[in-house]
């Protein structure tokens, strides 16, 4: 080796190892049990291709630690969701934006429901959702008065893939900005 050290490769992941992997990313980052069980996965895999072991042990370690995580509460994706979906809602997201990001993290309809029900997230709340994502975008009422009829097709589009209703884009759009300026 000349100056550079050799990258070494993946260590060989016994329990110990995964726990203490779980716990460091845990450590940094809120995350669902699916989260963490694609992060851990992956820990395993590399470390079997590396030093030819099998990769279906690490997998009952893993759902041992999911499990025990879970029941003592330091993995929630009830409490993840929640956040996540309170955050989604301020910038202006949908409730059906915000149960698509939560589904592809991998938390079930039912926890969905229930961190939109304790995040008093409602979804009548869907026209001040919309205008605050319009306010961001700088869409409709929000644009130069000047650009507003000439971009109006494309605001609209804007609306409808953050997952907005045409009743409630049409409710944005309509409206002029300066009597939400305030909100």
């Amino acid at each position: 080796m000349t100056g550079k050290a050799a990258r070494r490769g993946p260590a060989i992941a016994p329990a110990a190892e995964l726990e203490k992997a779980a716990l460091s990313y845990l450590d940094r980052f809120d995350a669902t049990a699916e989260t963490l069980r694609r992060v851990l996965l992956e820990k395993v895999r590399r470390s079997a291709r590396a030093h030819g072991t099998d990769a279906e042990d690490g997998r009952a370690v893993i759902e041992e630690l999911i499990e025990r995580y879970t029941e003592s509460g330091l993995v929630s994706d009830v409490r993840y969701a929640g956040t996540m979906a309170s955050g989604m809602r301020q910038k202006g997201s949908s409730i059906r934006a915000i149960r698509h990001k939560l589904r592809a993290r991998g938390v079930t309809e039912e926890n969905i429901s229930k961190a939109l029900e304790s995040e008093n997230i409602d979804p009548d709340g869907e026209i001040e959702a919309a205008n605050a994502f319009a306010r961001r975008r700088r869409l409709g009422p929000y644009r130069k008065a000047e650009e507003r009829s000439a971009r109006l097709q494309r605001d609209f589009a804007a609306l409808a893939r953050a997952g907005f209703s045409l009743d409630v884009a049409r409710a944005v759009l309509d409206h002029e900005g300066s009597e939400w300026e305030d909100q």
